[in-house]
């Protein structure tokens, strides 16, 4: 098993061993400094749970600190998630890779430089987390009179994160576009010229591709919403959400995957109505976040708001991809891959082409061709 992942990773062309190396070393490098960036954040955290016991009394104050910790707390979190990401970037990769998915290398440069977007956001959070507003008596006052360093602290470890998120992302944007010059050939190797099951193949990739991601973002949803606001607040809603988010979401998943590689109809009619489900659960969550911004979700809103967002719309898309790869079952489609499978097994990583339908591998040809050449 190891071999044969050493051999399509380490035995393809430079590109693809650049964009692996590019990969890990991004995913090493940035989550180490993220480390960092969250054990300062965790610190100043503490240092300023320390300022409720002083404003206590006072109700103004009181308040202020409240919103204050409470954002505080919750960019632990994202800081968690963001190490959790680069994880992710590189499993993404290896398997993309792998399977000389080009959709998945593509989504996986979008990916990236959404990593670098945050990693921009992230010094305005720290930055902006205690500002000297003027007022006196203020919290930020008296937190900065404790500490006058603690909104910068994690500064340098962030700008050093932008610096290699620029680095990479520029690399594997030019890795990305020759990548999909290669694969292509992959491509014909599987399917053959019919252009009709090209497309066919193509959206199967797109599916897979989403199922992962979907994967990323609703149980990244389901951590920091357990964290930040149920366990946290200690509410009634736990329950609700492990049941509909959570252990629904991943099994609809699960049920994606096995029914798109069988080419089973009732099982992606589960997932279709599994997607129904969650999307509406995640509707009525954009709804509770907006009523009680306020309260239960003081420190979290925006970050809430954009996991939600964002899941709801890859739950859109992977309903519609999973509704056009639902209309190509019976086609060829599921001999086609079946078949690359077996000669990829009995080539044993030997180039093949494909003729009349009918798969031959290079290596025999040409030994064939030594048998019978004059020297």
């Amino acid at each position: 098993m190891f071999g044969s992942l050493a051999e399509k990773l380490f035995g393809q062309s430079h590109y693809a061993r650049y964009a692996l190396i590019v990969s890990l070393c991004q995913a090493f490098a940035v989550s180490i400094l993220e480390g960092f960036v969250l054990a300062v954040h965790t610190k100043a955290v503490s240092q300023i749970s320390e300022i409720g016991d002083i404003v206590k009394n006072d109700t103004e104050l009181s308040q202020d600190f409240t919103d204050i910790y409470a954002q505080g707390r919750s960019m632990s979190i994202y800081h968690v998630l963001f190490i959790v990401s680069q994880l992710f970037q590189l499993v993404i990769c290896v398997d993309a890779l792998y399977h000389q998915n080009t959709i998945q290398i593509i989504a996986l440069n979008l990916f990236i430089f959404a990593s670098f977007a945050f990693s921009a956001i992230q010094v305005y959070q720290s930055t902006s987390l205690i500002v000297d507003n003027g007022t006196v008596p203020s919290v930020q006052q008296i937190i900065i009179q404790q500490n006058s360093t603690l909104p910068k602290d994690t500064v340098p470890y962030e700008i050093a994160i932008i610096i290699l998120m620029v680095i990479s992302s520029v690399s594997f944007t030019y890795l990305t576009y020759k990548l999909y010059q290669e694969f292509g050939w992959s491509i014909y190797k599987k399917i053959g010229a019919d252009m009709a099951m090209r497309d066919r193949y193509k959206m199967y990739q797109i599916f897979i591709m989403l199922l992962k991601f979907n994967v990323f973002f609703f149980l990244g949803f389901s951590v920091q919403f357990l964290a930040l606001v149920v366990i946290l607040e200690a509410t009634s809603e736990i329950l609700q959400h492990i049941i509909l988010s959570a252990i629904t979401s991943t099994v609809m998943i699960i049920v994606g995957f096995w029914g798109i590689q069988t080419e089973r109809k009732i099982l992606m009619y589960l997932f279709m109505i599994g997607c129904c489900v969650v999307e509406g659960y995640f509707v009525w969550k954009i709804v509770d976040v907006s009523e009680n911004r306020d309260n239960k979700y003081r420190g979290t809103k925006i970050f809430v708001t954009f996991f939600l967002s964002v899941c709801l719309i890859l739950g859109v898309v992977t309903f519609t991809i999973s509704f056009l790869c639902l209309r190509n079952f019976d086609k060829g489609l599921k001999y086609h891959l079946s078949r690359s499978k077996s000669i990829t097994s009995q080539t044993s990583g030997q180039d093949a082409f494909i003729e009349n339908n009918r798969a031959f591998s290079l290596e025999t040809v040409n030994r064939h061709t030594q048998r019978w050449s004059i020297d």
